[in-house]
């Protein structure tokens, strides 16, 4: 491979990432400042010391030159193949089935058996039994396939575990086949100079920020912001990503959906896998996409390398990452370290003995001279007169005209006067700046999140916030104890006249007086019950002394006979 046509290559791709990475941010400052001398550098660099990893990936079938990616689109994956699935374990299993110990039951059920494989979704499993008299701790329901399959082996003492042995490169084979499915998205998995600065989305995307992190590249609020660079400098690192149109080649540089760092040195059977970023955040509740983008990767080096496809994984950051340390003067943010990221090492069984350390990243260099550089975008040199940057856009700005404001995560950062009246809103209680969608309207006030929660409820009615000192305890129409404000305890409730409770006006009854006029007095449930009864023909309440024979006086009249007989019935029981 003529390595100048390769740096000629990571020139122009490098100046198209950039350019579409800054193509709808607000914030350029940074991207303004990339130097010629920088791009150049950074395309020498990569070009050598991604050339092995270069020289591996061409031999792939989807191997891309101009993107300087393999783009694993389901051409290399598939639906699990029946016909494959048995003649595997027919070949797995034949010292099983043939050894002079075998019964012909025992032949009968090992070809049961690889049916069931076959036939994983059979709802009335049918093959099932046989299985389990051959190993009876083989199955349970939710274990994976290739770990019954072991299982039913070991029962049939035909495992062989020893690298390289003809059980292993068969059952990496069989567990493959029975994994392999087909995917519905393009996997970028790329060594792209370009690819690696463009890994986090820019911030202050007019469309809406998605993915962006401390390796946003067009702003400097953090101190890792060179580790996309580092990345792209080393030899062993990969980027494998997911994109949001793959139709739009520029959403490859600004508008990732997925991106995980991998690292990989030719040759080495060893693998990490560090944390999955996604529009959601990262890590939580991606454990499945990180679980196929790492065998994916796995499938094609192992192809590639013409190596058995079987690995046994680690956490990388409490079990293996002795193997996985990180670079000296490395400036990005070493995720794989940190228990919280789901970090992973996978070593190829034909490396567990041997497996070598690998460092991952590299210096980083300045963007202004091209100078290695691990603290930030700048080299000290470069820095403008100890002027500082905003953290939004980059820009650079004395110390009298940076505002402090709180970011997502409650950190307190600087911006420019522009950029703190464009993104940040303030709150009127703890009289600080935090983001546009995190301040809050409650009351005649705008307040943080932190504020709303300290001194604020939400009206069980209506929904709005109010100041705590202006809500009020109230049982509502479901009879459940909660907070309202003044206006919605106005309309929609009464205080019981009885235990002084607030009511909904669904639970509140009116009492009425002696003449079966209302008295505008209203009562509880409980109230009512236990003080008033209620009459039997309009069936409002009363005052127990109001009513006659369960009447009240403007319903007796129709009830005159029934009442005469009730009261000639009461003097007799009491002559008695």
């Amino acid at each position: 491979m003529d390595i100048e046509k390769v740096i000629e290559r990571n020139k122009a791709n490098i100046r198209r990432a950039l350019a579409d990475y800054g193509r709808h941010t607000y914030a350029k400052s940074v991207l303004n400042d990339v130097s010629d001398a920088f791009i150049d550098q950074l395309a020498v660099d990569n070009a050598y010391s991604k050339r092995a990893l270069r020289e591996l990936f061409s031999t792939s079938p989807v191997w891309n030159e101009e993107l300087d990616a393999l783009i694993i689109n389901g051409t290399r994956t598939h639906d699990p193949d029946p016909n494959r699935i048995r003649s595997l374990a027919l070949q797995i299993l034949d010292p099983a089935k043939y050894a002079d110990t075998a019964t012909s039951t025992t032949r009968q059920y090992i070809d049961h058996a690889i049916e069931f494989f076959t036939r994983p979704n059979d709802p009335d499993m049918t093959e099932l039994p046989y299985l389990v008299a051959l190993s009876p701790k083989a199955y349970a329901p939710g274990r994976k396939l290739s770990r019954v399959f072991r299982t039913l082996c070991k029962d049939l003492g035909i495992v062989d575990d020893g690298a390289g042995s003809q059980f292993q490169r068969l059952y990496a084979q069989f567990a493959d086949e029975l994994t392999t499915r087909k995917i519905g998205f393009k996997l970028f998995v790329s060594i792209n100079p370009g690819h690696f600065l463009t890994m986090s989305n820019p911030k202050q995307d007019e469309r809406g920020n998605t993915l962006t992190s401390c390796h946003s590249f067009n702003v400097t609020d953090y101190e890792y912001n060179n580790g996309c660079i580092g990345y792209a400098r080393d030899d062993v690192s990969l980027i494998a990503f997911t994109v949001a149109d793959p139709t739009d080649s520029e959403t490859l540089n600004n508008r990732k959906t997925t991106r995980q760092i991998f690292a990989y040195r030719v040759g080495g059977g060893l693998l990490l896998q560090s944390r999955m970023y996604n529009t959601s955040g990262g890590v939580y509740g991606a454990a499945e996409d990180s679980k196929l983008y790492r065998d994916l990767v796995q499938r094609e080096i192992s192809a590639l390398e013409n190596a058995v496809n079987l690995w046994k994984t680690y956490r990388s950051y409490d079990e293996r990452g002795e193997l996985v340390p990180v670079a000296e003067g490395f400036g990005g943010y070493a995720d794989w370290t940190y228990r919280d990221f789901d970090g992973h090492v996978s070593i190829r069984f034909d490396h567990l003995e041997d497996a070598e350390p690998m460092e991952i990243g590299a210096p980083g260099l300045c963007i202004v001279c091209g100078a290695e550089n691990s603290d930030g975008l700048y080299c000290d040199d470069c820095r403008e007169d100890g002027r500082e940057c905003c953290a939004e856009c980059g820009g650079h700005y004395d110390d009298d005209d940076l505002y402090p404001v709180r970011d997502r995560h409650g950190d307190v950062i600087y911006v420019c006067e522009d950029c703190r009246d464009r993104y940040y809103s303030y709150c009127d209680r703890c009289e600080e700046y935090y983001p546009d969608d995190q301040v809050t309207d409650a009351g005649n006030e705008r307040v943080c999140q932190g504020c709303l929660d300290e001194y604020f409820d939400e009206c069980d009615e209506c929904g709005e916030y109010f100041d705590k000192d202006d809500m009020y305890w109230v049982i509502n129409a479901r009879g459940h104890e909660v907070r309202v404000c003044q206006d919605c305890l106005d309309n929609y409730y009464r205080c019981c006249n009885g235990c002084g409770q607030w009511v909904h006006d669904d639970l509140a009854e009116e009492l009425f007086d002696e003449d079966g006029d209302p008295t505008d007095e209203f009562y509880c449930e409980s109230c009512a019950e236990n003080r008033f009864e209620h009459c039997d023909d309009c069936g409002h309440l009363h005052r127990p002394i109001d009513l006659i024979a369960g009447y009240c006086a403007k319903c007796r009249s129709a009830h005159e006979e029934e009442i005469e007989i009730e009261t000639e019935t009461e003097k007799e029981e009491q002559s008695a």
